[in-house]
């Protein structure tokens, strides 16, 4: 079960990596402008807008011949990125839109796969794994294939990407061919309605839009303060990167095994606090305008709580699922969760903006206060998700 959640976990965070992180530098490497680069996060809407057609994968085939099909779509993909000239034209936009497609529906197979197989006493070290592989994935996608490119050429980045691809291929051929006992599903709005009816699903769904939103708008204004703080882009890639996704692994491993050991409600409130705490780092040194080791400090702190916060979270999204509708389900929520990501992001560049660091800082810390008060409403709801049978 661990090396299974690891290899298709590190299949959904390598597409993640390449189109977030290495497509924009190589976009600007062919000086392309600044606002096509932007239509890049137009094309991602696929990861949130994945929701609709979500039912397809529970309705049709099978999670591995879904997973299968999507990373062979993206391996050709890849190929034909380092196949195809150096320019950036139509077909280019094409390529990435197939990809990213792609990718959004092998995540919906994935992540219902994972939930079907998972027992719930497992849920918190298999989240643990996931997300450490997904974030490895993401540098592996991002800085790893810019060094490729960089050393040896575009097309042997993607090239190598490719390859990749085919290593996850042969991981989701030998995949259990489990099609369970899913129903067949009328429509996407049954599925939803079905979800709806459950008591107090609307809270619930308040959770996951709330939960993460103080470090979602954190994570938005991290590298801005680091630059106009005056460090040089080695040194933030370095702390904010490098030891800062060692750091955030930690936690995500921690906050795990926190989830297994003392259940899901009492690890979303202590970790929920312990992910909102984490945000005060930043809050006292840019308050205080502290010097280089205590921003170190408070980049380790940060990353070490966005870690806790993301066990427990994920651990919720899974349990909250049924198994028989779990593609549409964790679509679903993962939709909402995208949502608050795409929504926060610009309200956190006003406040930092108009406001100024120390302010915008410390109201994070708040940020992350609703979903907390909101958790005792669904105690006995999250007690009996945990006590059905797996």
């Amino acid at each position: 079960m661990a090396s299974i959640a690891a290899a298709l976990y590190f299949s959904e965070g390598l597409p993640f990596g390449i189109v977030t992180e290495l497509m924009p530098l190589y976009l600007r490497l062919h000086h392309v402008a600044l606002t096509a680069i932007g239509s890049l996060s137009t094309v991602g809407l696929a990861w949130t807008l994945k929701v609709f057609w979500s039912p397809l994968v529970d309705t049709f085939g099978t999670y591995r011949r879904w997973i299968a099909a999507a990373v062979l779509t993206m391996m050709v993909v890849a190929v034909g990125f380092a196949l195809m000239p150096e320019t950036v034209g139509r077909e280019f936009w094409i390529l990435v839109t197939i990809f990213v497609i792609a990718s959004a529906t092998q995540d919906i197979a994935i992540d219902a796969f994972t939930i079907r197989i998972t027992p719930k006493e497992m849920l918190g070290p298999v989240n643990s794994i996931r997300v450490t592989a997904y974030r490895i994935a993401i540098i592996a996608g991002g800085g790893g294939l810019a060094a490729v490119g960089g050393r040896f050429g575009w097309s042997s980045a993607f090239g190598t990407g490719a390859a990749l691809f085919a290593i996850v291929l042969i991981v989701a051929l030998w995949l259990p061919d489990d099609r369970g006992e899913r129903a067949e599903r009328q429509s996407l709005f049954r599925d939803l309605a079905e979800w709806a009816r459950r008591p107090r699903a609307a809270v619930l769904l308040t959770i996951v839009f709330l939960y993460r939103l103080g470090e979602l708008a954190i994570v938005t204004m991290i590298k801005p303060y680091w630059v106009d703080r005056g460090y040089s882009p080695a040194e933030i890639g370095t702390i904010t990167t490098v030891v800062g996704v060692t750091v955030s692994v930690a936690g995500v491993l921690a906050g795990g095994a926190i989830v297994a050991r003392f259940g899901l409600y009492r690890a979303l409130l202590w970790l929920g606090i312990a992910q909102t705490m984490s945000n005060l780092g930043y809050a006292l040194v840019a308050t205080i305008h502290a010097g280089r080791w205590a921003i170190y400090a408070a980049a380790v702190v940060e990353n070490f709580g966005f870690g806790l916060g993301t066990a427990a979270f994920l651990a919720f999204l899974m349990a909250i699922c049924d198994r028989e509708r779990a593609a549409t389900e964790y679509a679903m929520l993962t939709a909402t969760f995208g949502l608050t990501r795409a929504l926060i992001g610009p309200v956190s560049g006003w406040i930092a903006q108009n406001a100024g660091y120390p302010t915008f800082f410390w109201s994070t810390v708040f940020f992350g206060a609703p979903a907390l008060f909101l958790l005792p409403l669904v105690k006995n709801v999250i007690a009996d998700r945990e006590a059905m049978p797996a």
